[in-house]
């Protein structure tokens, strides 16, 4: 029987900030790629996870703040405009925002 690597329960974790209007078209469900620029920075902790891998995205630096973390199930590598794109398997939970309203809860 093949196991499905999309089940696995403990996965390894990036966190970074992110801007307001992307965290809430993720949350929405409407943004399914993220995208970093191609960064030492970048190629060496993406090169420390396994894919997939959880990914939390805070939109500020002092708590609380909105918070999101997504499932990146591939990342793909655009020489070109020079980004990597994280596809978003899936919104695993969000905190601190009002999905309706689109904005931060108070």
């Amino acid at each position: 029987m093949r196991s499905n690597p999309m089940k696995k329960l403990n996965y390894d974790r990036i966190t970074t900030t992110i801007e307001r209007e992307w965290l809430a078209q993720i949350i929405a469900g409407t943004k399914k790629i993220e995208y970093r620029q191609i960064k030492p920075y970048w190629t060496k902790r993406f090169a420390k996870v396994s894919v997939p891998f959880e990914l939390r995205l805070l939109n500020g630096m002092n708590p609380p703040v909105p918070e999101v973390t997504v499932l990146i199930h591939r990342i793909t590598k655009d020489r070109r405009a020079g980004e990597y794109r994280l596809h978003i398997k899936k919104v695993l939970n969000y905190r601190r925002w009002d999905k309706a309203r689109k904005k931060p809860r108070r």
